[in-house]
């Protein structure tokens, strides 16, 4: 049975978790970009020697800022009632909230120009003389040329754009919201039945659930990519950013999965979620605006600083539409 008392004391602290960690996560970003601009090299990406004892420790700040919120996860999700230990739930994943379907549409379109900006740089590369079918034989001979010298970005290409599947099915979604929930209190008995089977206890497809796991696919690739590139410094804090940010999309993105396919307690799905946020903004915003002005010479392509960005405004929307549509209970 549904306890609104409770519902309003999880929603309240939800809200209050979720305003300070997105303070954080703006601190966070403008020290990042100050850093990132003043005190360090823009092709080596360590600090310079500029660079006092405030700066070499914002780095550990963010560490345990990030640290803090895990440990915390552990008891503010779980409370003891009538002797009783209780985990925190939500009874939907909250899908079709107009700001969630909006950075679904935004994150799937990045991840298909994330594809497109590969074949782009593939033909740029070649780029053979003659006529137009002359052109084609010559790109489609090189594909496996491309493949044994790339193995990496040419599984990257497909896997990109399975993930924007993934996002646009999720912006096509139109059901489980907390709306449609609250008014099955106002129906009959009949349709109060034929409700709860079609918004609450709703199955997502095998489709569905499979497409969920390629931006889990996608981070690991680029992590792969990133200690397989043997250009770069793998130690420089710009580097370590960026593989953490991977790391932990594909943390948010398995929690995500684990609600699609039922298990709904809050826990994980919060923490790596407010957790995401702050290493992959503070890790993508310096590195696609710095290096979009010619300052900054990255790791990787612009385009994917700009997926993790989108990826950031995905993570923010799910947060939003989950604590102001969701119903949050108690489960043993």
């Amino acid at each position: 049975m549904f306890d609104e008392t409770v519902h309003n004391i999880i929603k309240r602290k939800n809200k209050r978790f979720a305003l300070c960690v997105s303070i954080f996560v703006l601190a966070f970003v403008a020290g990042r970009m100050i850093l990132t601009r003043l005190y360090m090299d823009n092709k080596v990406h360590f600090y310079t020697e500029k660079a006092n004892i405030f700066v070499m420790s914002f780095d550990y700040i963010i560490a345990a800022s990030v640290v803090i919120i895990y440990l915390i996860s552990f008891f503010i999700y779980k409370r003891k009632k009538e002797n009783h230990n209780y985990r925190e739930a939500i009874d939907c994943f909250v899908q079709g909230s107009q700001v969630q379907v909006f950075a679904a549409a935004l994150t799937g379109f990045l991840f298909v120009a994330n594809s497109v900006w590969q074949v782009y740089s593939y033909v740029s590369v070649l780029s053979p003389a003659g006529g137009f079918m002359t052109k084609i034989k010559v790109y489609i001979s090189n594909v496996p040329e491309y493949i044994k010298t790339s193995p990496l970005d040419f599984i990257i290409f497909f896997i990109s754009a399975l993930s924007a599947v993934y996002f646009f099915k999720t912006a096509a979604l139109n059901f489980d919201i907390g709306e449609n929930i609250t008014a099955l209190t106002e129906n009959s008995e009949a349709e109060k039945e034929k409700d709860k089977h079609e918004n609450i206890e709703y199955k997502y497809s095998s489709a569905h659930i499979i497409f969920s796991f390629m931006p889990i696919l996608w981070a690991f690739l680029n992590i792969f990519k990133c200690f397989f590139d043997m250009s770069k410094n793998v130690n420089s804090p710009v580097r370590v950013y960026e593989l953490m940010g991977f790391l932990f999309l594909s943390a948010y993105f398995v929690s995500e999965s684990r609600m699609l396919v039922g298990r709904r307690e809050t826990s994980r799905f919060f923490t790596f979620a407010y957790i995401s946020l702050i290493i992959i903004a503070a890790s993508s915003l310096p590195n696609l605006i710095w290096s979009s002005f010619w300052i900054l010479t990255t790791n990787n392509d612009q385009i994917v600083y700009a997926v993790q960005l989108a990826v950031v405004i995905y993570i923010f929307s799910r947060i939003y539409s989950q604590i102001k549509y969701g119903r949050f209970l108690l489960q043993r």
